[in-house]
């Protein structure tokens, strides 16, 4: 039998009897969903509990409402009353991507039924509850139940609405009931799997790019079986989990998924003996493991043997594709195939150095394999990441480098991605980039870089704010421990004007990663926005200290800068002061030049610096009609001609 009363922190109580909430005997008020919410969370302590498991408790597993905004404001209003931090959690940890735990110790105990409960009964009396609170309690409280010579009266009076409301109950029901009939897919489980990294068993620091690459190729390769039935967790989130001493269990919770395929590769020579195994998250048990002995011209094989055999395994049946799915994408070269890994291996670590070389093995590929596709998608995806400083000259490089691969190989879904994020980023060419989008998730559902490309670079920028978020929470679920696709989508909800929830977003993003920068730019501009700017002078500060470059050395001095302009001057000072900081055209994620103009009120400075914007393709400068800095120009006509010019419909945002 269920404890009646669970005990945490240091003077707080979760009665389940008298459904009820205590701190230090007193009553504080909670409304159902929070509250059911929360004997869920404290019910299963230490527990991963997802938002599909809060959906079943409170509305049912077949509900077809949009209930994460329900459940965002039932999480604040819990931490709340709480009084619990998000960023240092005592009680409710965000696991982001996936849910919420309940952390914190608990205690039990079990009421006697001999005991009598002041809810339920008149003559023991409950602990003082404050006026507000019994005032919204009072409104939904039954009338005492009536003695024998009421009974009658008291029946009649409550049996009539309680019929009605079953039968709305049951009509409810059956629609759902039909809708989930004809809408099958909408409850169909899909298996979830992670590839954790492949060990490297080589002793040898400089193999780490082969076991990196090996783990990247497999995780493509399975995200290409079955998409609608096999979702794939991304490579950052599976890397996350490198050198952990997590279990099983633990890592399959964080992610979400059903099964973990985890390996090791030794490597000596020209041979690699490569052993992997497949675990069920829920039991730990080893549905299948196998070893395999390759030469490194042999891993094309290898890998197609390895999705054939855990897709067995996971009982999902092969799409038709798969089988016969072109191979031109792979080398013949195996020394071109090995270039390749390890440029991939220093473009996944992201930093301008590090993608310079990845450019460099792409290149170095290509020259052993003219034919080999594969590689030429990795040169253009390490030309897009340069082309944030000069998109002049990369873009175009980025354009030539997918183009050849896809002449190569047109069902190379990263290819489509990249040339899609191109067009829409450089050329303004919208229709285009729909069209590759489109065509990289077709061909692989999975690639959640091709989610977030075709939310970031098309759809928000268009205004097309509900798709963009569907498709950026995609992106999530795949690839739910990425820092940048997490604060992206703080970004998507920002344009999207629900600054709420953009808000909780950032936030999300610095639980993930407090190191990283570039969140806490962007939750300065978004309390800029909300005019909230002492916190702004926080978090810019914050994003200063953090970016490493030569502003963390005076970044102290300019946030004592900053709050006194802001004193004097209140706003006009502030963006004064940032307007005189001679780098704000200089760091990625600081606030733009045409973004600070138009908050001082220059609109002539404001429409050059756009016009400059267009002429460079600065980067993001494709979002001025959904930015909400510019709203006051909308109804100049310089600025609807530079929309126009730009393939953007004027006032977008409003779509």
């Amino acid at each position: 039998m269920p404890p009646d009363v669970l005990r945490f922190g240091d003077d707080l109580e979760l009665d389940r009897v008298a459904y009820e909430l205590r701190r230090a005997g007193r009553a504080l008020k909670l409304e159902r969903i929070p509250m059911e919410i929360l004997l869920l969370l404290v019910e299963r302590r230490g527990q991963l509990i997802t938002r599909t498991d809060i959906i079943g408790r409170i509305w049912g597993q077949d509900v077809f409402l949009d209930t994460d905004n329900s459940i965002n404001s039932a999480i604040r209003k819990i931490r709340q009353v709480l009084k619990d931090d998000p960023e240092n959690p005592v009680f409710v940890q965000t696991v982001t991507g996936k849910g919420y735990r309940f952390i914190a110790a608990v205690t039990e105990r079990t009421v006697p039924d001999t005991q009598p409960v002041a809810a339920g009964n008149p003559e023991v009396k409950s602990q003082p509850i404050e006026p507000v609170e019994q005032a919204a309690t009072a409104q939904f409280a039954l009338p005492p139940f009536p003695r024998s010579s009421e009974r009658l009266r008291w029946q009649l009076r409550w049996m009539v609405p309680l019929a009605a409301l079953v039968v709305l109950l049951a009509i409810g029901i059956y629609v759902l009931r039909v809708r989930t009939r004809s809408h099958p897919t909408a409850v169909q489980h899909r298996v979830m799997l992670a590839v954790l990294p492949f060990a490297n068993l080589s002793n040898d620091p400089e193999q780490e790019y082969f076991s990196d690459g090996l783990t990247e190729e497999t995780i493509t390769d399975l995200g290409e079986l079955n998409p609608e039935r096999l979702g794939v967790i991304a490579r950052t989130s599976s890397t996350a989990n490198k050198h952990t001493n997590k279990t099983i269990t633990q890592i399959g919770h964080e992610l979400g998924v059903d099964y973990v395929l985890e390996g090791s590769v030794r490597r000596e020579g020209g041979v690699a003996r490569i052993s992997a195994q497949l675990i069920r998250v829920k039991d730990q048990v080893h549905l299948w493991a196998h070893n395999y002995d390759r030469e490194t011209g042999g891993l094309l094989a290898l890998q197609t043997e390895l999705g054939r055999a855990i897709a067995q395994q996971v009982q999902v049946k092969l799409t038709p594709s798969y089988g016969n799915r072109s191979l031109n994408k792979y080398a013949a070269n195996p020394e071109a195939y090995e270039l390749y890994l390890k440029g991939r291996f220093y473009l996944n670590k992201r930093t301008f150095p590090e993608i310079d070389k990845s450019t460099d093995y792409f290149e170095q590929s290509i020259a052993k394999d003219p034919g080999f596709a594969l590689a030429y998608a990795g040169l253009a995806d390490s030309y897009l990441a340069n082309a944030i400083t000069s998109p002049q000259t990369f873009d175009p490089k980025a354009k030539a480098a997918a183009s050849r691969a896809l002449e190569l190989d047109d069902g190379l879904g990263e290819a489509h991605a990249a040339l899609g994020a191109e067009k829409a980023d450089f050329e303004y060419d919208w229709q285009g980039a729909e069209q590759e989008f489109k065509r990289a998730i077709e061909l692989n559902p999975n690639d959640a870089d091709a989610h977030f490309r075709y939310s970031w670079t098309y759809l928000t920028p268009l205004g097309k704010s509900e798709e963009a978020i569907a498709e950026m929470k995609k992106a999530l679920e795949l690839d739910p421990f990425s820092r940048i696709d997490n604060t992206v989508f703080g970004c998507t909800y920002f344009y999207a004007r629900r600054y709420e929830l953009a808000q909780e977003q950032f936030d999300t993003a610095i639980n993930l990663d407090p190191d990283f920068f570039v969140p806490h730019y962007q939750l300065a501009w978004l309390y800029s926005q909300l005019g909230q700017y002492q916190n702004a002078i926080t978090e810019l500060t914050k994003g200063r200290l953090l970016s490493g470059d030569d502003r963390v050395k005076i970044a102290a001095s300019e946030e004592v800068i900053l709050r006194k302009a802001f004193a004097a001057g209140g706003a006009r000072g502030f963006w004064q002061q940032i307007q005189a900081e001679d780098k704000i055209d200089l760091e990625v994620g600081e606030f733009a030049a045409a973004q600070v103009y138009a908050r001082l009120g220059d609109k002539e400075k404001t429409l050059e610096r756009l016009d400059r914007n267009y002429e460079e393709r600065e980067a993001l400068g494709t979002l001025l009609n959904v930015d909400p800095a510019f709203d006051s120009l909308r109804s100049d006509p310089r600025f609807g001609d530079l929309a126009r010019r730009m393939g953007l419909t004027p006032n977008a945002k409003d779509q």
